[in-house]
């Protein structure tokens, strides 16, 4: 029988809210930033993804993985070349992660599972790295039943993300008469803002969409002290959410122009420069309330970052993670989705200088008082302040 890799990836929360990085974290985030050029690319409006829940599943592609294929995925991820040292790291940040949640009381899962027809044997090292580095349970698929496989691949997925994402994959995922072996990650967090919005401030406000259009939203409006930086292109504010180790950060250029010129050259280093100037301010804030999903395969995306061979079947060589074979990877599904309310969120310059955010001049001393309007397109993030770790990020554009 000839195997396919199918991969869901999948990412749902609420609202969330960084101390020493790790290298996987660092990998993480350079993943994230890679992919976030090739996803602005594809849509001048609104996205989001979990940078973290693609990458958990290419990593675990890569530990069953060998030869110029383990290669292509090493540099994907930027993980180590070294086995070990990948699943120390891996497992510290979900020990992490966990540490986070049970002390503050937010809630954050991250959920792996394999999923494989009747007979699929799993070569016992791969099985052991899944279970005990990715905490990835093994399903097992009704045997030419695509239906059946579909239904009970969607249940596990709205269960883990409580009705988040309901249907990840349709029966023809699994009736092109070939085995499928199918790698679900699956994300779901709910936090509260720090100081929650007054709902009875929220009201419809003028945002000035990308297209140049103007379309009223439902602008929520605070004021309190944040972590607040900015320069002639941008601004940037951080609103921390009531656990502490989860906040929400929003880049929002100062126009299309500096929209268009940071995004091009946005990276995980400038992004830490962008952050790392953060200061404390009174701020009052205005921001639009929002809801949207993004679905996508992120099969073009992973090729253009290098990643080809895991496609082919001629290729491909997966030989570390079954026995039967050809075994290539025929999708890489991703769905993620954001809400942003007054209660929290639901799970997302420079010109023509060669580093285009700059460092700018040194912040006086003296507390500042400032206003965040966001009433155009803006960049954002959810983060793990312990890791660095980028959960999610995307764009908010108004349409």
């Amino acid at each position: 029988m000839k195997y396919s890799v199918l991969i869901g990836l999948l990412f749902a929360g609420h609202a969330l809210a960084q101390t020493e990085v790790p290298s996987a974290s660092e990998a993480v985030n350079r993943y994230a930033f890679e992919s976030f050029q090739l996803f602005r690319q594809l849509t001048k409006g609104n996205f989001c993804f979990s940078p973290y829940s693609s990458h958990q599943m290419a990593s675990l592609l890569l530990e069953g993985a060998d030869g110029e294929t383990q290669g292509q995925l090493l540099d994907l991820t930027h993980l180590s070349d070294d086995a070990a040292v990948r699943a120390t790291e891996i497992s510290a940040i979900r020990a992490q992660l966990n540490r986070s949640v049970s002390q503050r009381g937010d809630t954050l899962e991250v959920a792996n599972s394999i999923w494989a027809p009747q007979g699929t044997v799993f070569l016992p090292p791969f099985q052991s790295i899944a279970k005990d580095t990715f905490s990835a349970l093994s399903e097992t698929l009704p045997l030419g039943d695509a239906v059946k496989s579909a239904l009970k691949v969607n249940l596990w997925v709205r269960e883990r993300t409580r009705g988040r994402i309901a249907d990840l994959v349709g029966p023809s995922a699994f009736g092109q008469g070939q085995g499928t072996i199918l790698l679900v990650n699956a994300v779901y967090l709910k936090a509260g803002w720090r100081q929650p919005f007054d709902i009875r401030k929220t009201k419809a406000r003028a945002f000035h969409c990308a297209s140049g259009s103007s379309t009223l939203l439902p602008t929520m409006l605070q004021t309190d002290a944040l972590m607040y930086a900015d320069d002639a292109a941008w601004q940037c504010l951080e609103l921390p959410f009531a656990g502490e180790d989860l906040t929400m950060k929003f880049l929002l250029p100062r126009d299309e122009t500096e929209r268009a010129r940071i995004e091009a050259s946005i990276t995980s280093d400038a992004w830490s420069k962008v952050t790392g100037r953060m200061t404390d301010c009174d701020v009052n804030v205005m921001l639009p309330r929002f809801s949207f999903s993004t679905q996508l395969d992120l099969h073009g995306i992973w090729e253009s970052l290098g990643v080809r061979d895991v496609f082919d079947p001629a290729k491909s060589d997966l030989t570390q993670t079954i026995a039967q074979k050809p075994c290539w990877v025929s999708q890489v599904i991703h769905e993620a989705t954001i809400e942003v309310n007054e209660i929290g969120a639901t799970a997302a310059a420079a010109t023509a200088l060669a580093d285009p955010f700059g460092t700018g001049p040194d912040e006086p001393v003296t507390r500042r008082k400032v206003s965040f309007i966001a009433n155009r397109p803006f960049l954002w993030t959810i983060e793990h302040r312990p890791t660095g770790l980028i959960l999610f990020m995307g764009r908010f554009a108004g349409e």
